[in-house]
């Protein structure tokens, strides 16, 4: 609405209603674009936290992702030593089977 278009419903409001009741109704309406006001910012602003929170939450699941592909690399590499380690190796076994540096009792 217009500046014109207000002014002229609270000009047929002061005609119709008369002085005293178009003033309580002004105020009254007043009272409300307030409370209107008030809500919608504080929907605006619920909206706001709403979108940063879900900001923050795809922030922290990147990089929980992230640390966690960090710490299957890491696993994975340390399965890979592992696995090196345990290949067998090269033996020296004496003629006899028993392991090179023990030694055998005689009767």
């Amino acid at each position: 609405m217009d500046f014109p278009e207000i002014l002229l419903i609270l000009l047929v409001a002061l005609i119709v209603l008369g002085p005293e009741k178009t003033i309580e109704l002004a105020t009254k309406l007043g009272e409300l674009l307030r409370k209107i006001k008030e809500t919608w910012d504080e929907l605006r602003y619920q909206m706001y936290l709403e979108n940063l929170n879900k900001r923050i939450m795809e922030e922290t699941e990147k990089t929980n992702q992230d640390e966690e592909k960090s710490t299957l690399e890491y696993i994975e590499e340390i399965k890979a030593q592992e696995v090196k380690e345990d290949e067998p190796r090269a033996t020296q076994d004496a003629p006899d089977g028993t392991p090179e540096g023990t030694e055998t009792k005689t009767n």
